[in-house]
Formats: structure tokens, C-alpha cells, sequence
């Protein structure tokens, strides 16, 4: 690649007597450095040229872990924004991702979350080596759908792992392979050939109802912080991502009531690797998850203390949020959650059975009256209602005919 592709003049600098001629290491992971001359430039890129055209030459011993790199601790951060600085980058996937961020591409979170990842595909046995010991051009299409994928999907700490969740996982390890073939390691990145088929939908076993007696007990154990939270998600039933998304205006505290009108989600995907970039607030999930909801007075006052103690924030900003006013991670909740329940009785609970908590609530008062309820939950149609809490509705209706003839055959 010539030299001119990295070096040029900025003519407004050069008319102020300042250092005019730029060096452009961006493409490399560095960035802007001036000089005094051309010739002082093209020096340094020949430094840089020369180390990488050796790099290149021993590039074929790498590993997959060589590949990517160490992750880089808060001593290591220091040292590599000094590297960002005087132009001297690593050739190394973190590295590479590290000044992406520094640049405001990825966020923080998403970047720290590779950590794991990584760990969880580079320890993974294909054979009697591990995937990070392999190097890049030996990592084969088999590899990846007998080993690495079902590995996967069956090694998660309660079990299988979601396909959403290998695929994201999928996702990560598919940009490490596209640095890879930037890196002309490889010519084809096997792991976006191999097929990974979404399961088929089985019939799901009937939801097991939570009782208000676990419901107040996990609220008695459950940490300050959670608390309003919690209470406003059983009590209300949206979905996790319409309550992270609610601002002071979706509040209306004189007739107690809630605007659902969107959702928080994961948005910016990249349109060729399918990862997501980063968090936000969207449209709700369909059509008739734009409601109104009703707001118990308990739950309201709570809200009202809390506008307060917030300062009284104005209408746009976000209810449930983070100390700096961001929009709440979609783990926080459920793991602060199932942290509590563990405590209580080892039993697995997610954010989302607070929902369906509500619904067993809102159907044992609206017996026979399911289009009410549909509509409180937000679904489309009432056959979704059917769907998943039809067999609750077939108990209730049990057990009125049988109190009814029971008050038939020995009287009220």
C-alpha cells in the first residue's frame, strides 16, 4: 500500500508554522501524529512497515489465543493508551477492539463481556487440544458445528444455554475470525459457514404459578435498592424492557395510571457480523403492547417519594435507571433477583415470572373475562393469553363450578 495512503500535509497547520505533515495509524489501531517534514514522517511509517512485514513473516505460528491477545488489566490500559499515542499498536484482536472503544464504538460493558466469552470458547476440547491452541487455518467448518457449537449450547450454569445466546456467542467468535482473515491468517472464516439450526419449538410444560407467600418473601429479603423495582413488576406486569424504557411522562400520577409506549433493547447491529453494538430505548414489542395500565396507589406513592428524592427530574428522564441517568443493563434486575431467591430456597426465578405472577393475579379476579386480561398483559390477540395461561384459567374455572356445587349440595 503506498505511503501516500498514510502521509499527507494539512496546508492550515502548515500556514500557522505548525508541525503539518500527518501520519495516519488508524487503519493499523494508532492514531494521528504529526511532524515537522515529509521525510521525518515517512521514517516512522517505515518503522512500522518493516515490524509489521515481520509480524506478518511469523504470523503462521500464532494461535487462536495469540490471536486474540491478553485482556487487558487497569495496568495494561494504561500502557496501551500510551501505545495509542505514540503509534504503536498491537496486532492483537483486545487490542484492536480496545481502540475501537476508546473511540466510542463499543461500549464498555460490551467489550468487558468478551472476557467470558472468549474464555468459554478457547477452553473448549477439539480432540486432545484445546480451540485457543489451534492455529487460526487449522480451525475447520466440523470443528465448529461438532465441537464448539454444541459445547455451547449444552455448557451455560443452568444448563443449555438459549440459541439467542449462542448465537450471540457465535457473533463474537465470528469477529475474532473476521480479524483474523484482515490479519490474512485465513481465507475463509469457517465458523460463518457452519450451520447451526434453531431448535424446533417443543411443547412447553405448563407454567407453574407463583405463590404470594415466595412473592413476599423474596420482597422481605430483597435488597433496598430492588425494591420499587420489584414491586412495580409484579404489580403492574410489563415486560422488563417496557419498564426499563419508562420516563416521568409515562407516569400519570393524578389518574394512576402508566403510558407503555416502548421498550428498552439492543440496537445497532452491525449489518454484516449481526453483533450488537449497544443499548437503547425502541418501539414496544408489538403493536398492542401500546397500553394503559392501571397503577396501584401503594406502588404510586412509592413513585412519587422517589421523584422527589430524585429532585424532581423532568419528564424526559428515565424512572428506573442508573446512578448516572443510563438506561439499566438487562442482567441487573434478574440477577439481583435470582441472587435473593437463591437465598431463600435455591429455586431459579426470573424477572419475567413477575409477570406471569400478575397474570395469575389479574385472572383469579377476572375469572371468565380473558380479553381484559389480554389486554393488560399487552398481547396481540387473546389465543396468546389461551396459550400460556390457559391451563391456569381451566383450574380457576374448576374450582368455581366446584365451590358452586358444593353451596348447591350443602348450602351456603
Amino acid at each position: 500500500m503506498s505511503s501516500k495512503t498514510y502521509i499527507w500535509q494539512d496546508k492550515t497547520k502548515a500556514a500557522r508554522g505548525n508541525l503539518s505533515w500527518q501520519l495516519n495509524m488508524k487503519s493499523f489501531g494508532g492514531n494521528k501524529v504529526f511532524y515537522k517534514t515529509e521525510k521525518e514522517a515517512r521514517v516512522e511509517l517505515k518503522k512500522f512497515l518493516d515490524k509489521e512485514k515481520k509480524e506478518l513473516e511469523d504470523s503462521d505460528t500464532w494461535t487462536i489465543h495469540d490471536l486474540l491477545g491478553e485482556f487487558p488489566d487497569k495496568s495494561m490500559m494504561v500502557e496501551w493508551d500510551k501505545r495509542i499515542l505514540l503509534v504503536q499498536p498491537l496486532r492483537t484482536f483486545y487490542f484492536a477492539e480496545y481502540v475501537r472503544m476508546k473511540r466510542g464504538k463499543p461500549l464498555p460493558d460490551y467489550f468487558d463481556s468478551y472476557k467470558s466469552i472468549f474464555k468459554s470458547i478457547l477452553d473448549i476440547n477439539i480432540g486432545n487440544i484445546t480451540v485457543g491452541n489451534l492455529l487460526p487455518m487449522n480451525l475447520t467448518v466440523e470443528h465448529c458445528e461438532t465441537f464448539i457449537l454444541p459445547t455451547l449450547e449444552n455448557s451455560g450454569k443452568n444448563g443449555k444455554r438459549s440459541y439467542k445466546t449462542v448465537c450471540e456467542m457465535r457473533s463474537r467468535f465470528n469477529k475474532l475470525m473476521s480479524f483474523a482473515k484482515k490479519r490474512k491468517l485465513i481465507s475463509q472464516n469457517p465458523m460463518l459457514e457452519a450451520t447451526y439450526d434453531k431448535p424446533l419449538i417443543q411443547e412447553a410444560l405448563p407454567l407453574e404459578k407463583i405463590s404470594t407467600q415466595y412473592i413476599e418473601d423474596i420482597e422481605r429479603a430483597a435488597p433496598k435498592s430492588l425494591l420499587i423495582a420489584y414491586r412495580f413488576a409484579y404489580s403492574t406486569g410489563v415486560r422488563a424492557g417496557e419498564q426499563r424504557a419508562l420516563t416521568w411522562n409515562d407516569i400519570w400520577m393524578e389518574s394512576f395510571e402508566a403510558n407503555i409506549n416502548k421498550s428498552a433493547k439492543k440496537k445497532m447491529v452491525d449489518v454484516d457480523t449481526g453483533e450488537i453494538i449497544s443499548y437503547g430505548v425502541g418501539y414496544a414489542k408489538t403493536r398492542t403492547s401500546n397500553r394503559i395500565i392501571p397503577i396501584p396507589a401503594p406502588i404510586l406513592r412509592e413513585l412519587k417519594e422517589l421523584f422527589i428524592k430524585l429532585g424532581r427530574p423532568n419528564g424526559k428522564s428515565l424512572v428506573f435507571c442508573t446512578k448516572y441517568g443510563g438506561t439499566i443493563a438487562p442482567s441487573r434486575w434478574k440477577e439481583q433477583l435470582q441472587a435473593v431467591a437463591k437465598k431463600i430456597n435455591g429455586k431459579h426465578i426470573r424477572w419475567h415470572d413477575l409477570r406471569h405472577y400478575y397474570a395469575s393475579r389479574m385472572l383469579e379476579y377476572y375469572i371468565g373475562d380473558i380479553w381484559t386480561v389480554s389486554n393488560l398483559m399487552g398481547h396481540s390477540n387473546t389465543d396468546i393469553t389461551e396459550r400460556v395461561y390457559g391451563h391456569w384459567m381451566r383450574d380457576l374455572k374448576k374450582q368455581t363450578k366446584l365451590r358452586e356445587d358444593s353451596q348447591k349440595i350443602w348450602g351456603s
